[in-house]
């Protein structure tokens, strides 16, 4: 969590409480996500919030649609005008990273118990699952191939992230996510002529 002392220098803005929120939501859960949680982290009285924000339903959408902003935007910029190698290496960087595999487990567990979460969650990963399937074509996989096994990848995805969000240990722990995706996909090459077309 911030310091309150990073945030009093200045004036608060919407934006600060929603960062509050967010690392609230990776850390906590988004029970953890409560007013006079984040007023504390800020160093502020619960009042200032709604400066910002009618209720806590508009803070969870200012976060929801951060983060969908934010993955939207890197999709976007992971397009058709770069190699596949370098969209594949960026997917990974990415999906590797420790506190977005946080922000994900939490938004999932998130989803599991409301409706609108749960479909706004599902447009990105669809979009995910195509920016995989295109990797995957540009490097000879057949349509339906590709299609397989961008699922089986994002399979890989999720089952990595909720065991970390659950502090379980990875008995392939000594790879990281990023080289056990490439190996599952190197050995899907091998594949891909033959079992799933």
């Amino acid at each position: 969590m911030a310091s309150p002392a990073a945030f009093r220098s200045s004036p608060l803005h919407p934006n600060d409480w929603v960062q509050a929120a967010l690392s609230r939501l990776r850390e906590q859960g988004i029970d953890a996500v409560r007013v006079e949680l984040l007023a504390r982290d800020l160093g502020v009285s619960k009042g200032s919030f709604y400066w910002h924000f009618h209720d806590r339903a508009a803070l969870l959408e200012a976060l929801l649609g951060l983060w969908e902003a934010e993955e939207l935007e890197w999709l976007g910029t992971a397009g058709h005008d770069k190699s596949a190698a370098t969209r594949w290496a960026s997917f990974l960087d990415r999906t590797a990273e420790p506190e977005r595999v946080r922000t994900e487990g939490a938004l999932l567990a998130w989803a599991q118990n409301h409706a609108e979460v749960a479909s706004r969650v599902a447009a990105i990963e669809e979009k995910r699952l195509t920016l995989i399937a295109r990797v995957l074509r540009d490097i000879g996989f057949a349509l339906p191939a590709a299609k397989s096994w961008s699922e089986i990848a994002s399979l890989l995805c999720l089952g990595w992230q909720d065991r970390m969000t659950r502090g379980m240990k990875i008995p392939l722990s000594s790879r990281g996510l990023g080289d056990l995706l490439s190996e599952v996909i190197l050995a899907a090459t091998a594949r891909s002529s033959t079992s799933i077309e």
